[in-house]
């Protein structure tokens, strides 16, 4: 599904708009650099941290890489290595946790300020508390973008505009949280084996 958003593969069937228009009508290096994707295996290279955050845009100043991290809730853990921005990662960056790599490669998404911003699963190795963080720094930036959100944390998507809920690649209930615990029988047993009861 998000590989057919930057045109990686074309849709077989069915058709995918952006702001009514088929993407296969589009330019696709516009395309492709108006969608960031973070992954959920960020892909880091050896190197200085800020040399891993510029990637894809060389020109981005120290304040852009710092309000970047901030929102990633990276900043953190990067003022505390050695040599803050400057410090040196090992090859996939072998010297952070899962968390601190997801972080970093999420700050080099938001960089780019995207029209389209893919978090594919990118918070999975986050606490609860960071991860509510990040969220709360990306509801405040996600005014200007459309922001598509996979997870599979219930606590994760309840947030959203709209929810997509999937098995198996089809589509099982299409909602807010709220419809979706009333009218979706997977969404509800995915709540009550991560949450618990729901009293709605």
């Amino acid at each position: 599904l998000v590989n057919l958003i930057p045109r990686l593969y074309d849709a077989t069937k069915g058709t995918i708009l952006i702001d009514g228009c088929d993407v296969t009508q589009m330019d696709t290096k516009w395309l492709r650099s108006a969608v960031s994707v973070a992954p959920q295996k960020p892909l880091l290279f050896s190197g200085r941290i800020s040399d891993n955050l510029r990637w894809g845009n060389p020109q981005a100043s120290e304040e852009e890489l710092q309000e970047a991290a901030r929102i990633a809730c990276a900043d953190s853990f990067i003022e505390k290595t050695s040599q803050g921005y400057n410090t040196l990662l090992g090859q996939g960056g072998v010297n952070l946790s899962g968390g601190q790599k997801q972080r970093l490669s999420l700050a080099r998404t938001l960089k780019k300020k995207p029209k389209i911003l893919i978090l594919d699963d990118c918070t999975s190795a986050l606490d609860a508390r960071t991860e509510a963080a990040v969220l709360n720094g990306l509801q405040n930036i996600g005014r200007n973008m459309t922001v598509l959100l996979i997870s599979q944390r219930i606590s994760t998507v309840m947030r959203a505009d709209h929810i997509l809920c999937l098995d198996n690649g089809r589509m099982q209930g299409y909602g807010t949280h709220e419809e979706l615990m009333a009218a979706c029988e997977i969404y509800q047993a995915i709540y009550a084996s991560q949450i618990g009861d729901y009293h709605g």
